[in-house]
């Protein structure tokens, strides 16, 4: 029989293939054009900086400067705490050194989040072998074998109790520590370096408990009693190990916080000790050049150091233990099932937080010199000492030398409002070094202070100065000014504003805070027999008395700027908060806010019960909100008194006035020309810069408005640049080197003009209100002047470049957990009194607006049409960052009172406010944001911008919107931004690096996508000629058969 010709039919297989195949590629155009969409900002950000047309050379001699720059830094910012016996510099002759320590495996360079570094390239081993000095090996590939770097190094991406673990094998257990491996060790060196590490940052407070891991592989093991800012038990045995079997034993503290570090004196054998800070990218390459005495350690501490970190008065409100719960607010938002995606479980919200700053004004030495001027230390002793000496181990402004120097020639002269202290220094001892002359006032506590509750700490830091490097017997003379408004306090309660009490004002150089004390107490004739720790020196006190004989109440009552009136604009914040008062410390010392609740915290709390089991538990604390609180909680008032008012303006958009942003460049913010460019905005314009402007603000066509791109991160510029990453800024304030604060600033803006951005996201400079804040690596101290001082300069210095700085967060950012930063999360409602705000938390802010102005070049139309090359003078300081938290119930980035009332009327400022990450915080409203006086929102996912009421034609919303791109276009245009143009320029918007790459992918999915399509289709329906052959070939084969 004839077998029938069968054609092969489609092949299923192959036709599902192609199937997927296409419903794929059809996806993976959907989803980029989406993506790319949503991140086009911060990709173009990330990705389109212009390299400033820098040659390769150009760009290699500033990154050897930048890393010279860092390597100072670090030098300098290294703190010398302990050297008994001159233990250090070490010998020339050690060449090689024992290094203990799991954290010499996991050196830090950076915290996380916007304090952190891209890379550490230049660790403490690799700078050890850099300089020359051989390190065992076989110790550190075993703590590299035991656990190979932390399991958490994003704080954004975990949670306290994760990103704050701990790991150290102890010094007992054999199967790390076998004997040979020790006795290996003595015989390779009779030198030890111990290396202890803390990594706290953005989102992460440092912990109440200790999360260990001390198995390799092992599970977690939680010590309940000690603070992860406490020495762990197995690193206290490896200390007491080393100091019994080692000549010279030296510790290096390589953390982002305070710690205790009692032990460091009372171990035996351990001989010194060195705050190292984080060191960037690169600036460990100091660390041994300091180790061994090619550079001396000239660094002071930048916050006080105590033994017991609860003897702080911020004690009970810092950290996860500070922060608690409201009650009646459980279905508030986000206590209403909203989870978080930002850490590597998905958790409901807790809670709707609060904290409360009960410590008013006594935040670092000014609680404890003020406690111990008060006689409050007295009873208390330890194995450290008695009354002061037993409660802080390193003071403010404490460090040691490797060489000693002379003061000598103490005056304060005043001329007009400016008082100008001298002190003559001169090394006495065998090497160079520099030294550092600190200036503080005491201001009379009166009996108007304590009937209206103006509190006074015992000294004040006004000011300080740094020698040069003096040879051996050299001397300079330094010289440190300070002004009489530095005298002010600020009474919230009789004048509500700035007051000067009548009476004698104590000016001291000193050492450190507690030496400044005892040089005041020394000039009113006190002995260490009054219970003083040390006697001062009267000789380094002057006596000020200012003309007034009663508390003047006027002078300071107007901004020495702008004129403006100076009153309260923040008594809701002041909540129901007991503030403690110097006057009396024992019924005022502030305790956890709220009672215990039943449910039990997993952010690492300290211990304050037990569970249902017995076992130790940290419960969250809580309290009622009232109807009212929680009304507030849930609105978005901003507290502007005008809104709902009738609003004259006149809607404009898309006016044909000619104008392009560059024409007012070096115009002042009135220049009626703003009127006429911001009349050719859109009502698109508007949206766009106000909603989704983070990383980068968008362009502006209608007004030639360029794409500006902005950076963070405070230790350098995170893309952009050279790429260099400097040292914490911790560590920059411990130099109390205002001349490296400026070059810091200075090689930022650099780093811009080369990588092309023009804003930057910093400098940081929240306060070290608590040691266990997660960020005060990057911010810079305890002290507000500190802390003014150091930023302020970083500040001018990028200016001078044309670099715009968002000096952040603003404010009251002084905490992390529970701050509002994670999806979905409310920000914590922050409670203090007006004068902690204005004297603490707010004075770094203030000394940034004021300034020196910046001189500023560009090319001018003359009337006859003709260009001119002109200058004027605009604020160095062009950017302000608001905060995820609330001030009293109000966000502060909505904040009316603190943006409108106190930056923009009181202080004057022009300049752009961007809100901190909004791509998360849901409560960051724009039209709250607009009507409070801030501008744009850090969004860059477009589908988080969040003003759905956006409404182009409410004159209400027409005003503040307006307003709003008044400061952006002035900030732009007076920046690098518009570097290299002049009126008549024409900005040409280019396809951004979002759009090529969407295109790209668009057209190459889309021509797979057909081609498959194609594929699919002959398959089903083959050509005439492919049918002939399928049909040819099914014959032959038949007559094969």
């Amino acid at each position: 029989m004839t077998k029938q010709t069968r054609v092969r039919k489609p092949h299923p297989v192959l036709h599902g293939i192609g199937l997927v195949l296409s419903v794929i590629l059809l996806a993976a155009v959907l989803i980029s054009t989406y993506v790319l969409s949503t991140l086009a900002t911060v990709i173009d950000s990330f990705f389109g900086a212009p390299s400033g047309h820098y040659s390769d050379a150009e760009i290699a001699d500033t990154k050897v400067k930048a890393e010279a720059l860092a390597a100072d830094v670090e030098a300098e910012g290294t703190v010398l705490v302990q050297n008994n016996d001159n233990t250090l510099p070490l010998s020339a002759d050690t060449k090689k050194v024992n290094v203990f320590g799991w954290a010499s495996t996991a050196w830090l360079g950076g915290g996380s989040g916007s304090g952190g570094v891209n890379a550490v390239n230049t660790d403490l081993l690799a700078a050890l072998t850099a300089y020359g000095i051989e390190y065992n090996t076989e110790l550190t590939d075993m703590y590299k074998d035991f656990q190979p770097g932390r399991e958490y190094v994003k704080t954004l991406k975990s949670r306290p109790e994760q990103s704050g673990r701990l790991y150290e094998p102890d010094i007992s257990n054999t199967t790390y520590y076998t004997q040979s491996m020790l006795d290996n060790a003595k015989n390779f060196s009779d030198t030890a370096i111990v290396v202890i590490g803390r990594l706290a940052g953005e989102s992460n407070d440092a912990t109440k408990q200790q999360y260990k891991r001390t198995e390799k592989g092992g599970d977690i093991v939680v010590d309940d009693t000690r603070t992860m800012l406490e020495l762990t038990t197995e690193e206290e045995n490896l200390l007491t190990y080393v100091g019994a079997n080692y000549a010279h034993v030296l510790v290096l503290i390589n953390s982002t916080n305070v710690m205790e570090l009692g032990q460091i004196e009372t171990i035996p054998g351990v001989d010194a000790c060195l705050i190292a800070g984080l060191s960037g990218s690169e600036g460990a390459t100091a660390i041994p050049a300091v180790l061994w005495g090619d550079k001396e350690p000239s660094g002071r501490t930048a916050d006080t150091w105590a033994y017991d970190l609860t003897t702080a008065a911020s004690y009970a409100n810092a950290g996860m233990e500070g922060v608690g719960a409201y009650a009646d607010a459980e279905g508030l938002y986000p206590a209403d099932g909203t989870v978080s995606g930002n850490l590597d479980t998905y958790d409901a919200y807790e809670q709707v937080s609060y904290v409360d700053y009960a410590e008013g004004i006594y935040i670092g030495y000014k609680w404890y010199e003020t406690a111990d001027a008060e006689g409050y230390w007295d009873g208390v002793s330890n194995e450290h000492g008695t009354g002061y000496d037993a409660v802080v181990q390193y003071p403010f402004g404490y460090g040691l030398s490797y060489t000693s120097f002379d003061w000598s020639d103490f005056k304060a002269d005043w001329s007009g409002d400016t008082c100008t202290a001298q002190v003559t220094v001169t090394n006495t001892g065998d090497v160079s070094g520099k030294d550092v002359v600190e200036v503080y006032v005491q201001s009379p506590y009166t009996d108007y202070d304590k009937t209206n509750g103006v509190e006074k700490p015992a000294v004040e830091l006004v000011g300080y100065g740094k020698t040069a490097e003096l040879a051996p017997g050299a001397s300079e003379t330094v010289s440190v000014t300070f002004t009489k408004d530095q005298l002010k306090a600020y009474d919230a309660n009789g004048a509500k504003t700035y007051i000067l009490d009548a009476g004698n004002y104590y000016i001291t150089a000193a050492k450190d805070a507690h030496e400044a004390v005892n040089n005041v107490l020394a000039a009113k004739g006190k002995t260490a027999a009054d219970g003083m720790t040390a006697d001062g020196d009267a000789a380094f006190t002057a006596v000020y008395t200012p003309a007034n004989t009663e508390t003047d109440t006027t002078t300071y009552a107007t901004d020495s700027r702008t004129g403006a009136a100076i009153t309260n604009q923040l008594d809701a914040a002041k909540g129901d908060a007991v503030y403690l008062t110097r006057s009396d410390w024992t019924g005022t010392f502030p305790k956890p806010d709220g009672e215990p609740s039943d449910v039990i915290s997993t952010w690492g709390n300290e211990i304050n019960g037990t569970d249902a089991d017995g076992n130790p538990a940290s419960y969250q604390y809580k309290k009622t909100a009232d109807a009212a609180l929680v009304a507030q909680l849930d609105s978005a008032d901003s507290g502007n008194p005008t809104v709902g008012d009738t609003y004259s303006d006149t809607i404009t958009y898309g006016a044909k006035n000619g104008l392009s942003l560059i024409d007012l460049r070096g115009k002042s913010y009135d220049d009626p020309m703003w009127n006429d460019l911001l009349d050719q905005l859109t009502a698109e314009d508007y949206y766009n810069i106000i909603t989704c402007s983070g990383y980068g603000v968008p362009a502006i066509d209608s007004v030639g408005k360029p794409f500006v791109i902005d950076a963070d991160t405070a230790s350098g510029l995170i893309y952009g640049g050279t790429g260099a990453m400097f040292p914490n800024m911790m560590t920059l304030a411990q130099t109390w080197n205002q001349d490296l604060a400026l070059e810091y600033g200075t090689m930022i803006g650099n780093e811009a003009v080369i990588g092309g951005c023009d804003g930057w996201y910093a400098p940081s400079m929240n306060i070290h209100r608590t040691p266990f804040s997660g960020r005060n690596g990057e911010y810079y101290s305890e002290d507000p002047f500190l802390s003014g001082t150091v930023a302020s300069k970083e500040v001018y210095g990028a200016a001078t470049k044309g670099l715009y700085a968002y000096i952040k967060h603003f404010a009251f950012n002084d905490q992390e957990n529970h701050r509002g930063d994670r999806e979905g999360q409310y920000g914590a409602a922050t409670w203090l009194n007006e004068q902690s705000a204005r004297e603490i938390y707010l004075k770094p802010f203030e000394m940034c607006m004021k300034l020196d102005d910046i001189t500023l070049n560009y090319v001018e139309k003359q009337a006859d049409g003709s260009y001119q090359n002109a200058e004027t003078t605009i604020p160095a300081a062009m950017g302000v960052m608001t905060a995820f938290n609330r001030i009293g119930a109000t966000w502060t980035g909505g904040s009316y009172a603190l943006i409108t009332g106190i930056l923009r009327t009181e202080w004057g400022f022009n300049g752009a406010v961007i809100t901190d990450n909004a791509n998360t915080g849901v409560f960051m409203l724009g039209q709250q944001m607009i009507e409070a006086g801030a501008d744009m929102k850090l969004t860059y996912d477009t589908s988080a911008a969040r003003w759905d009421n956006y409404d182009a034609n409410d004159p209400e919303t027409y005003h503040y919107a307006r307003e709003a791109l008044h400061h952006v276009l002035y900030t732009t245009a007076n920046t690098k931004a518009m570097n290299h143009a002049m009126p008549g320029s024409v900005y040409k918007d280019g396809p951004q690096i979002a759009t090529v790459v969407r295109t790209v992918v668009n057209i190459l999915c889309t021509l797979l996508l057909v081609f498959f399509a194609y594929r699919i289709f002959r398959v089903w329906k083959p050509s005439k000629r492919k049918l002939a052959k399928l049909e040819a070939t099914a014959a032959a084969k038949a007559n094969k058969a």
